[in-house]
């Protein structure tokens, strides 16, 4: 079955290409993903990602479940503030990353990626006995990104002293819009939930509001250059027998917590020592660009596998990607070779970090 989402329509008028993506109808690009990278590191860019699940949780327990069904520790934040986590299974398989928003104090918003039927189950099946809804929120989005994205969206609403994973409800003219400080481009950036029937007027609204800079609508292949820049993870980097461990991402692991579904099997794999690990790479040739399931060679032995699609990344003019790699290669500055169409081509691994490593420019 064929899915689409609210702003298919103005999807086909601003003469997007459209691509298959589990099962959604996406737009891959409108003119080209170059000319729309430019557009969102030099002024502003939307993006539709509303095939993305957004689940609301609410009820007296809601906070308590929270911290045991996520990895992250809930207690960093208060009412008015986002989180980044995840959500595993016992074994310490990510289940799904997530922000998650703090709405209100018995009211969380989970805005997670393509798993939207299968987290709901999840949550369902721990919130048994519980004082606790999992609701579809029923909502979409479009992501408002790029240094100029802050002056386009005060002409319409009051984002100017709202920080950096902060969000707030309000209207931009007669559309009632919950407005979140974030992003997956690595710049300055808002996403903007509003109900299906306000989509093509927000569509229509961040055309208007941004048409002194010429801002206009961008597709995955912008999107994926952006945040493979940056460093954002996607569905596909979480590789079969990794945890956030291996993803580098135990900064979100609220280890502190009394406990939380997948702890004991993380305290095992910290005890025990990982065998693999998530890393970036650049590649020696800029002309060669890696495919997922590419493998990683070292001597002759395969001791790896891209997890995503690379790219080339215009901010530092070369070839770069993600893969895991056997956890003594896993060194930066280790050389390695990616096995690619055939040939085999010199790559370094380095910090998956390329653009903003320190978030001056999100959190700016």
């Amino acid at each position: 079955m064929k899915l689409i989402t609210p702003f298919y329509a103005k999807h086909l008028e601003y003469g997007a290409e459209l691509i298959p993506v589990m099962n959604w109808q996406l737009p891959a690009v409108y003119t080209s993903p170059e000319e729309e990278y430019r557009m969102v590191r030099e002024r502003a860019g939307f993006v539709d990602y509303s095939y993305q699940s957004t689940l609301a949780v609410v009820g007296r327990d809601a906070f308590s479940f929270l911290q045991k069904v996520l990895v992250n520790d809930l207690r960093k934040i208060k009412p008015g503030k986002a989180i980044y986590s995840s959500m595993l299974d016992e074994t310490g398989k990510v289940l799904d990353d997530t922000v998650v928003f703090w709405v209100q104090e018995t009211f969380f918003i989970i805005d997670g990626g393509f798993t939207k039927q299968r987290s709901i189950e999840w949550l369902q099946k721990h919130a048994q006995g519980l004082n606790v809804f999992i609701i579809d929120m029923g909502v979409c989005f479009l992501a408002l990104q790029g240094p100029k994205s802050r002056d386009i969206l005060q002409q319409g609403v009051n984002v100017k002293d709202l920080p950096y994973f902060s969000l707030k409800q309000s209207k931009i003219g007669d559309i009632p819009v919950l407005v979140a400080r974030a992003g997956f481009s690595g710049e300055l950036g808002y996403e903007l939930y509003v109900y299906p029937e306000y989509a093509h007027e927000l569509w229509d609204a961040l055309v208007n509001l941004g048409s002194e800079y010429n801002v206009g609508p961008y597709g995955l292949g912008a999107s994926a250059i952006l945040a493979i820049e940056k460093g954002y993870l996607t569905d596909s980097d979480f590789y079969e027998g990794s945890t956030p461990l291996e993803m580098g991402l135990e900064w979100t692991v609220g280890f502190d917590k009394d406990d939380f579904i997948g702890k004991e099997a993380l305290l095992k794999r910290k005890r025990e020592g990982l065998k693999t690990k998530l890393t970036g790479f650049e590649v020696s040739d800029a002309k060669v660009v890696a495919s997922t399931n590419d493998n990683l060679v070292k001597e002759g032995k395969v001791v790896g596998q891209v997890t995503f699609t690379g790219v080339y990344g215009p901010a530092v003019r070369k070839s770069i990607g993600r893969g895991w790699v056997e956890i003594k290669y896993a060194n930066e500055g280790e050389e390695l070779e990616l096995e690619h169409e055939g040939k085999r081509t010199k790559i370094k691994l380095v910090r998956p970090r390329w653009y903003d490593p320190e978030n001056k420019i999100v959190k700016g």
